[in-house]
């Protein structure tokens, strides 16, 4: 769960524009979907039998509540275009695993 602590961290650090900005190579938005993929893919490896689009679902929630959180500290703002990117980071992680088949529904032994 170091991936979510990162996360949360990001999210919740004070933020010092001058020097985050330029190490954004892709953008603000990629950043934020790459972030909530790797977390939908590490929480469905983590998972013995995975409910794929139920964790996308929790993942884009946990980023939603981080973007509200930011609208709490004194140096950050909440943004409606980071929340997107973070649900749809989720759903792609999701739906990496969805169309490559990787998990088929098992029945327990």
């Amino acid at each position: 769960m170091r991936w979510l602590l990162v996360l949360v961290l990001g999210s919740i650090a004070p933020a010092d524009t001058e020097q985050i900005q330029p190490a954004y190579i892709f953008g603000d938005f990629v950043l934020h979907a790459f972030g909530y993929f790797g977390l939908t893919v590490l929480l469905i490896f983590a998972q013995r039998y995975p409910r794929i689009w139920i964790t996308a679902i929790i993942a884009g929630i946990i980023g939603i509540a981080m973007e509200g959180l930011q609208g709490l500290t004194p140096d950050r703002a909440m943004q409606a275009s980071d929340a997107l990117a973070n649900a749809l980071g989720a759903a792609a992680g999701a739906g990496f695993f969805w169309i490559k088949g990787c998990f088929r529904p098992a029945s327990p032994v």
